[in-house]
């Protein structure tokens, strides 16, 4: 078996169809970052984006693995750090380091491989993605969160009914796959403003990003394959918090949310995706994809976890010693009884990961 390598702008139709049979075959790649719409949203404002595909003998594609960055030391996922998770699109057996030799890197790394696929055996750690899954409907995914002992879905309730109590009658309104263009860069303008407020890197100020999350709204509704969809919670017709996905077939993957600070009491957020959740299980949705991180909303929301590790696809030389030693001092350090310092070196390998994926070819060029 061989491995190409091509621009994902100039992908073949039937390469693509195979490409999104192998995920529809296999229920643990149920991710819009796992499609090829994401992958050429991306190349479409990265020109470092490239799909290592598996070729068999006779030519016809067998699996696929998108990347950016791609240079002499490592490649990266394509679209990090904006992009959850990372997988290869073909049987769990193929071999993964044929990609990695025919990209020409040393090696691939990994920040959220899903664990039950090709990639797997190169994880070093152990994480989890948070979904909400409701193909049973709204009505069972609230029975089975009661039967778990989660109180969210009437703690949602009692909020939105709060809400409506201490305004004007009518006044709260809830607007499910909003194409609202000021709701939208309401939306931006909260997150930037929450990148600030708490020093984090405000990443729209990469050009690249910003294209590809207006290009994801701006994609047609009619398009089952990949797209967005927003939902709003208003007062008196003013967003008060907002939440916009990434969507692809009957998945979608919560991407960001903010919401009006003046309506903090009243938990816009746990309101607004108790909502978004029983809109999308009335839409014909299966799941919402809360993405990974050890935040206590995304535990009561979900009800199964969605296996990750971080790690890296490597070839023998000296890059990959450097990344196994940076994970073999990670396991250290996190085995120690020291406190919150058995986060620090997990918080500096996440860190510069975001800062390699957040530079664009043209942004260094500048």
């Amino acid at each position: 078996m061989r491995v190409d390598t091509i621009s994902p702008l100039v992908l073949a139709d039937g390469d693509v169809a195979i490409w999104r049979a192998l995920l529809a075959g296999d229920p643990a790649l149920t991710s819009p970052y796992l499609t090829p719409d994401w992958v050429r949203v991306v190349a479409r404002r990265r020109p470092d984006v490239r799909v290592a595909i598996w070729r068999r003998d006779d030519g016809g594609a067998a699996g696929f693995l998108a990347v950016q960055g791609v240079g002499p030391h490592a490649a990266m996922p394509v679209g990090g750090p904006v992009c959850d998770y990372q997988a290869v699109a073909g049987p769990a057996d193929i071999d993964v380091s044929l990609a990695a030799k025919a990209l020409g890197v040393a090696r691939i790394d990994l920040t959220a491989g899903l664990k039950d696929n090709a990639v797997g055996a190169c994880l070093l750690t152990e994480d989890v993605g948070h979904v909400a899954r409701f193909a049973n409907g709204w009505d069972g995914w609230s029975a089975d969160r009661r039967a778990a002992g989660s109180k969210i879905v009437s703690r949602a309730r009692k909020r939105l009914s709060k809400l409506a109590r201490d305004h004007a009658s009518g006044a709260v309104s809830f607007e499910p796959f909003s194409t609202d263009q000021a709701a939208f860069e309401t939306l931006l303008t909260w997150k930037r403003e929450q990148m600030r407020r708490t020093g984090v890197t405000d990443i729209f100020e990469h050009g690249w990003i910003d294209g590809v999350v207006r290009e994801a709204f701006a994609a047609p509704a009619s398009d089952p394959h990949f797209g967005g969809a927003m939902f709003v919670l208003r007062v008196s017709g003013q967003p008060i918090a907002v939440l916009f996905c990434l969507r692809a077939q009957k998945a979608l993957h919560a991407w960001f949310v903010a919401y009006d600070h003046k309506f903090g009491d009243y938990s816009p957020g746990i309101i607004l995706f108790a909502e978004a959740i029983k809109a999308a299980a009335a839409a014909g949705f299966t799941e919402m994809d809360l993405g990974p991180g050890d935040y206590k909303f995304k535990e009561t929301f979900a009800n199964y976890a969605r296996p990750i590790g971080s790690g890296f696809i490597g070839r023998p030389g000296l890059s990959s010693v450097f990344k196994a030693a940076q994970f073999q001092m990670r396991a250290l350090v996190e085995s120690l009884p020291v406190g919150r310092a058995r986060q620090w070196p997990a918080k500096a390998m996440r860190r510069l990961d975001i800062a390699r994926g957040l530079v664009a070819p043209q942004d260094r060029a500048a």
